[in-house]
């Protein structure tokens, strides 16, 4: 067994020098290492206890003027000495009567009398091996303290570290924030001029196409037909840029916040027919077939905001009939469960060139078209998807898109199923 670096302090208290000489004997003789003092009396061991280190205790019951239980219950209400092993000696006939209030006390172990040595000896060494067993644990605590101490070191140098650069992420943030706004500030600005600028292109744009129109008529009346092509081609042209000026100043109203809604109620049939006549012409002239399909449950009066409601409808079928050659567009409205709210949708769907995921993921955003191929090939700004997405949101709902490359495309707006309200007198 490995032996502890200082003796064992053992104490043995007895009021017969006979039993004293006999247990230091045999302590001397059978253990090693360790270091016996005596008492004669519980107080002389309490005395003994208030100026050494104890390491055990040895301590027989009956004694005169302090008995053993008298002395261990002192010795376990002190602070310094509660801690110590208290093995009792008492005579073998009592030794029953008094193992129960030993144990209360707070006795470790009893030694009967007469002595057996190797008894007494094997509980020494058991012992022995327990203080040496605390004497390393207690020198692992102080290393592990040690650790502990030098791992707080590192970790406050880590803190200060982390400090400092969240303090410099900090300064980073508020940079970031400043440059933000500063480029908030002047998109608003360049949104209000567009719009500014829009609205002062629109009025000499309409003034050409109302002369044009004029000029067309009188050339009718006149005979004068071979002008007509060329004043058709004017009128056109004009239309055209009248629409990039109306997509310009609707993308400029929603960036600046100014974009309103103007609900009404309306009758959605005749909504569905005007942009139907609308739309016709221009899908069949392109080769294509035009279905139009209406659940009756979804027609009637609604209320929302029919003029951006038709420019949504519009776009979409532009979109559809200018990427579909030979095929089919078809519009169908009806009701649906969309999030697991009723709706209204509007399905539009196509049988031309259709979608990658990835042109999907890139398709609402501003000056955006599929690719620069399709962009010199179809023409358009890439505008009128983004405006009615913004639009679709505006009233509450949203658009998604469902395609297949080669195959075609299906936009769907969503929009909340709202009857006929009475909110359209006060709107």
């Amino acid at each position: 067994m490995p032996k502890p670096t200082e003796p064992l302090q053992i104490l043995i208290v007895d009021d017969h020098k006979n039993n004293l000489l006999s247990l230091h004997g045999l302590i001397d003789e059978y253990i090693d290492n360790v270091n016996v003092l005596e008492a004669e009396s519980g107080i002389a061991a309490l005395n003994i206890l208030m100026k050494k280190e104890i390491d055990l205790i040895i301590l027989d019951i009956q004694m005169p003027d302090m008995d053993g239980f008298e002395t261990a219950e002192i010795i376990r209400s002190r602070k310094k000495t509660q801690r110590i092993p208290i093995v009792f000696l008492t005579a073998a006939y009592k030794s029953d009567e008094f193992k129960k209030r030993g144990y209360a006390i707070g006795a470790a172990d009893y030694l009967t009398k007469p002595i057996d040595t190797p008894q007494l000896i094997s509980k020494i060494n058991t012992y022995l091996r327990f203080i040496q067993q605390e004497q390393q644990h207690s020198e692992y605590e102080q290393e592990l303290e040690h650790k502990v101490q030098e791992r707080t070191k590192e970790l406050l140098e880590l803190n200060r570290q982390l400090t400092q650069e969240i303090q410099e992420r900090k300064d980073i943030e508020s940079k970031l924030k400043t440059a933000k706004e500063t480029a908030e500030s002047a998109n608003l600005a360049k949104s209000r001029f567009l719009a500014t600028m829009s609205h002062e292109l629109r009025t000499p744009l309409n003034a050409i196409l109302g002369y044009s129109e004029m000029v067309k008529e009188a050339a009718v009346e006149s005979g004068a037909e071979e002008f007509l092509p060329d004043l058709e081609k004017v009128i056109a042209s004009g239309k055209h840029l009248l629409a990039l000026v109306n997509d310009v100043l609707d993308i400029s109203k929603i960036e600046a916040g100014e974009m309103i809604l103007y609900p009404e109620n309306f009758q959605l049939s005749e909504l569905i027919k005007e942009v139907v006549n609308t739309m016709q012409p221009y899908i069949e002239s392109t080769g294509n077939s035009f279905q139009v399909h209406c659940d009756p449950d979804a027609l009637g009066e609604r209320y929302a905001d029919v003029t951006k409601l038709r420019q949504i409808l519009l776009n979409l079928l532009d979109n559809a009939a200018k990427f579909t050659t030979h095929g089919t567009v078809s519009l169908t409205v009806l009701r649906r469960l969309h999030d697991s709210q009723s709706r209204l949708c509007f399905q539009i769907s196509d049988t031309g060139i259709g979608l990658t995921s990835e042109q999907i993921s890139n398709l609402f955003q501003l000056f955006t078209q599929i690719d620069s191929s399709s962009t010199r090939k179809y023409g358009g700004t890439g505008l009128g998807l983004v405006i009615s997405k913004q639009f679709a949101e505006m009233m509450g709902g949203n658009i998604t898109v469902q395609s297949t490359p080669g195959r075609g495309t299906t936009f769907c707006v969503w929009l909340p199923w709202v009857p006929k309200s009475s909110q359209a007198s006060t709107a």
